[in-house]
C-alpha cells in the first residue's frame, strides 16, 4: 500500500509540474500550440480577403449606381414614374399620330389645305426642333470639354455629370409650356399661313416641337422615321409609323 500511494503521489506530481512533463506532453502541447497560430493566421487572412471583396463590391455598386442615375430618364434602364423614357415618348408620339392628328386633319380638310403643305410643315417642325436640342447639346459638350482638360473629376464623372446635365434640359423642357416653346425656338412656323388656318395648325405645330425637342434630348436621341415612310394612297398618312435612333449617332 506504502508503494501504491508513493507512485500515485509521483503521478500526480508529474502532472502538476510543467518542469516534470514527459517529452511526449510536451510536443503535444507545442503542436497545439502550432495549429492555434496557423488557423488563427489563417482566419485572419481569411478576414482580410472578406473586407477586400467587401470594398470591390461597393465599387462596383457604386459605378452601377451612377450608371443607372445617368440613363434613368434617357438610357436604357428605364422608371415607371419616368416621363421622358423611351416608352413614354414612344406613348406620346402615338397619341399625336393617331389622336390628335386625325381632328387636326379634318379641320384642314376642311379650309381646303394641300396636304403636301402640312407634311411639310410638320417634318420642318420637327426637324428645326432636333436641330435646336443638337445646338444645346454641343453647348454642353463643349462646356464639359474643358472641365476634362482641367484638374478636375475623373473623365468617369464627367461624362456621368454631362449625361444628368442633357437629362434636366430634358425634364425642363418637359414642363414648359409648349406654345411658348414653339415661339422661342420657331416663331416663323405659321407666318405663312392664313389666320383661320393657324389657330387649327398651332396646337399640332407646339406638341411637334416640344415633342421633338424630348425625342432628341432621349440618350440615344430619336426622331420619326421619316425615310421609312410610305405614305401609300392617303396624301394625309403623314406621320410615320415609328420613331427610331439618330441613324449613325454614338453616345460620347
Amino acid at each position: 500500500m506504502k508503494t501504491l500511494k508513493q507512485r500515485l503521489q509521483e503521478s500526480a506530481d508529474v502532472s502538476s509540474s510543467p518542469q516534470r512533463c514527459n517529452p511526449q506532453g510536451c510536443e503535444h502541447k507545442e503542436s497545439m500550440t502550432q495549429m492555434e497560430t496557423f488557423y488563427k493566421g489563417k482566419l485572419n487572412e481569411a478576414r482580410s480577403e472578406t473586407a477586400k471583396k467587401q470594398k470591390e463590391l461597393k465599387s462596383v455598386k457604386d459605378r452601377l449606381a451612377a450608371q443607372v442615375a445617368a440613363s434613368l430618364k434617357t438610357g436604357d434602364t428605364e422608371s415607371m414614374n419616368n416621363p421622358v423614357s423611351k416608352t413614354r415618348l414612344t406613348e406620346m408620339y402615338d397619341n399625336l399620330k393617331l389622336l390628335q392628328w386625325p381632328k387636326v386633319k379634318d379641320q384642314l380638310k376642311s379650309r381646303k389645305m394641300n396636304p403636301k403643305e402640312a407634311k411639310d410643315l410638320i417634318q420642318k417642325t420637327f426637324g428645326n426642333a432636333s436641330d435646336e436640342m443638337k445646338r444645346r447639346r454641343q453647348q454642353i459638350e463643349e462646356m464639359f470639354q474643358q472641365s476634362e482638360s482641367s484638374s478636375g473629376p475623373t473623365p468617369q464623372k464627367v461624362k456621368e455629370y454631362r449625361q444628368l446635365t442633357v437629362q434636366n434640359l430634358q425634364m425642363a423642357l418637359f414642363h414648359t409650356n409648349k406654345e411658348e416653346l414653339l415661339k422661342t425656338g420657331f416663331p416663323e412656323c405659321l407666318d405663312e399661313f392664313p389666320e383661320e388656318v393657324k389657330v387649327d395648325l398651332r396646337p399640332l405645330t407646339s406638341e411637334c416641337y416640344w415633342l421633338s425637342c424630348l425625342m432628341a434630348l432621349n440618350n440615344p436621341p430619336l426622331q420619326p422615321d421619316w425615310k421609312n415612310h410610305v405614305p401609300g394612297f392617303d396624301s394625309w398618312d403623314i406621320f410615320p409609323r415609328e420613331i427610331k435612333p439618330y441613324p449613325g449617332y454614338d453616345e460620347a
